[in-house]
């Protein structure tokens, strides 16, 4: 609404409270009668990128497209977390009697407990991939006492610790050189603990500028000796588990944001929790789930784990392609913009 007022589609006193709730309620009178709907749209759901997510997301197909096909191309591992509820199941009931009007399907409110999990997957050119660390675990002795994203039963000790243990295991199993492939959870860039932050007493951050040699002159503001100090955090200090990682020669590679599909690892999660929904009825435990999704990854065969590999990385190649044909449109429509130009120049 202050945009309609702003280009004069609408004539209000914003600071008076009387006229705007008027004027909304107006304008939410007439939305309804142009027949528009409050809520989401039926349908698939689409995100506007921003630069900086399109720069990632183009340096992740590019990076990832280069090794598909060729013949030394490293180990990599996809990791990623998740999480089952009690209640969870692949069938609903969809069965009805279309003349009975009392009956009306209603939905779930209470998807009780749930097992959070994480797991690492190998993709490998001379190994046969498997699963990796896989670790199931509940986040609280009571439904109420969850937080409500499961997110949140991860944080940096417990995933730090996680980390290490796959690091070990790539080591027992001989897996050199390897690309590790996370999302961008918050967990996963935690920098080290002695890493100063902007909610640092000013004193802090002085001393901290004085630790890493940065020239100050000791007039700034406590805004500018964080300016400085996020700057050269930024370029020179690497989150824990990508200095963890290095140091036993492996990369991390962070996969672009909004693009959980390039992600193999979340097909291997749909699989894994369609066979335990399948398994699910009234007489269902807590306890039960667990079982159930223990034999889940058990019964994933290398050629399933390749086959969601191999899907990824069909659209890889084809996102790769489209961009491709963007940037040779854009190429094209400069080059006729610049001999347009020369043309007008020319004449002139």
């Amino acid at each position: 609404m202050v945009y309609l007022n702003e280009v004069c589609v609408l004539d209000f006193n914003t600071g008076d409270k009387r006229q705007l709730w008027s004027t909304l309620r107006s304008v939410q009178r007439f939305l309804k009668a142009q027949g528009y709907k409050r809520g989401s749209r039926k349908g698939s759901s689409t995100y506007h990128l921003s630069k900086a997510n399109a720069e990632a997301r183009n340096a992740y197909v590019r990076r990832m497209n280069a090794i598909i096909d060729t013949t030394d191309r490293p180990h990599v591992v996809y990791t990623d977390e998740s999480y089952i509820h009690h209640h969870y199941k692949s069938h609903h009931q969809s069965l009805y009697d279309p003349n009975d009007t009392q009956s009306t399907a209603t939905k779930e409110k209470h998807k009780g407990r749930r097992y959070c999990f994480v797991a690492a997957m190998l993709d490998s050119p001379t190994m046969d991939s498997k699963i990796m660390a896989l670790d199931i675990f509940t986040g609280g002795k009571s439904k109420a006492k969850e937080p409500k994203d499961y997110h949140g039963m991860f944080d940096t000790d417990y995933y730090v610790a996680w980390f290490k243990r796959l690091l070990d295991e790539m080591e027992a199993s001989e897996i050199a050189n390897a690309w590790i492939v996370l999302d961008n959870a918050k967990y996963h860039k935690s920098l080290p603990k002695s890493t100063p932050t902007s909610g640092r007493r000013k004193s802090v951050l002085v001393d901290a500028c004085k630790a890493f040699d940065i020239k100050t002159t000791g007039n700034e503001y406590k805004s500018e000796l964080w300016g400085l100090l996020s700057t050269y955090i930024k370029a020179n200090i690497k989150p824990m588990i990508v200095d963890m990682a290095e140091r036993r020669g492996h990369s991390v590679v962070f996969t672009p944001p909004h693009h959980s599909d390039l992600q193999p690892i979340e097909t291997v999660w749909a699989i894994v929790k369609g066979e335990v929904g399948r398994q699910y009825d009234d007489m269902t435990k807590f306890p039960e789930v667990k079982v159930r999704l223990e034999a889940a990854f058990a019964n994933l065969k290398p050629d399933s784990i390749k086959g969601c590999v191999r899907s990824v990385q069909e659209k890889l190649k084809l996102l790769h392609e489209h961009l491709a044909q963007v940037d040779a449109l854009e190429s094209e429509s400069s080059a006729a913009s610049g001999n347009s130009s020369d043309d007008d120049s020319d004449s002139d």
